[in-house]
């Protein structure tokens, strides 16, 4: 399995819908300004900050809008793969070349031009010429524990069996205990691709999957949650107890204010939530929850019907915005 070098990469497209690529010094590639993380920076950060070094350009995170995370075969290091967390960004003044950059070009995304690397020609731009992204990468929020009940197993391992067979990646808390870890073997059983998101304590805790696609170390709890949100297409959350709990209710809670526009599931085992959804509906009743997220919130007892909801979610119209009356 090749190496996996993590990237930001921003598309920023003139007025003929022309985006920006790059072409760095001794290469003969083009690429996305961007670049590879510092340690304990953010995608959101290193996206920004490549851009300024390779450009001169200061981009406004707030305008970020995330694609979607690509990977594909690196173009200037043999035998590794990258994988890139592409943002676009609106236009903005693109001045000359600096730090490693040699040349600058706008090209049209359908033009497909030798001279790109694999993830732009192979990739990114098809992507973006299919239209709005399917859901490639489900983040699963799930309890440390079994359970007491064999049922939560099973069901964990055949949700992660169902994503699997569905060409679908999971990212998820990076654990080998409890249905964490049943989720990541059964997955990768199936073949699918599992990335783990960990922090450094926990790793040095000896808690850290040792058989994932790929494991990202980060400093601390929020920035797992933060990385783990970039990469994800949509959430689900299984069985589980106080942690599981507080992603979802994070993840929920920025969908409902318009930082993501991505949908939030619950796998319903053997009506697992369902005291939680009766507690939901006392919110909505009492006028603190508005009808519209409450129904935003996907619900399926069986995997296959849970991912089938997720492909034809659409997003409520966020809090405070025009369209919405909360």
């Amino acid at each position: 399995m090749p190496e996996q070098i993590t990237v930001s990469a921003v598309i920023i497209r003139n007025e003929a819908g022309q985006a920006l690529i790059v072409r760095k010094r001794d290469t003969t590639l083009f690429m996305f300004p961007g670049g590879k993380p510092e340690l304990g920076e953010s995608a959101i950060d290193a996206a920004v900050r490549e851009v300024s070094e390779e450009l001169g350009v200061n981009l406004n995170p707030a305008l970020l809008r995330l694609v979607g995370t690509f990977t594909a075969p690196a173009a200037n290091e043999a035998g590794h793969s990258v994988q890139a967390t592409v943002f676009e960004h609106p236009l903005v003044p693109i001045g000359e070349p600096l730090a490693e950059i040699e040349e600058l070009q706008w090209t049209d995304p359908a033009a497909q031009l030798d001279e790109l690397a694999p993830l732009l020609k192979d990739v990114v731009f098809p992507a973006l010429l299919a239209g709005p992204r399917m859901i490639q990468t489900l983040a699963v929020f799930t309890g440390s524990a079994s359970g007491k009940s064999p049922v939560y197993e099973q069901a964990a391992e055949d949700f992660a069996r169902t994503v699997a067979d569905s060409g679908r990646a999971i990212v998820y808390g990076g654990g080998r205990v409890g249905l964490m870890g049943i989720i990541a073997d059964a997955a990768r059983k199936a073949g699918g691709e599992v990335y783990g998101v960990m922090p450094q304590v926990l790793v040095d805790g000896e808690l850290a999957h040792p058989g994932l696609t790929s494991l990202e170390v980060v400093a601390d709890m929020h920035a797992r949650k933060h990385r783990m949100s970039e990469l994800a297409d949509g959430f689900v959350a299984l069985p589980g107890g106080a942690g599981t709990l507080e992603e979802l209710f994070e993840v929920w809670t920025w969908q409902q204010l318009g930082i993501h526009a991505k949908p939030v599931a619950l796998l319903d085992v053997d009506g697992f939530w369902q005291p939680l959804l009766s507690m939901l509906d006392h919110m909505t009743d009492q006028g603190f929850l508005a009808p519209q997220f409450r129904d935003s919130l996907v619900v399926a007892s069986e995997p296959q019907a849970l991912l089938d909801a997720l492909s034809s979610w659409q997003a409520p119209a966020a809090k405070w915005s025009a369209g919405s009356n909360n």
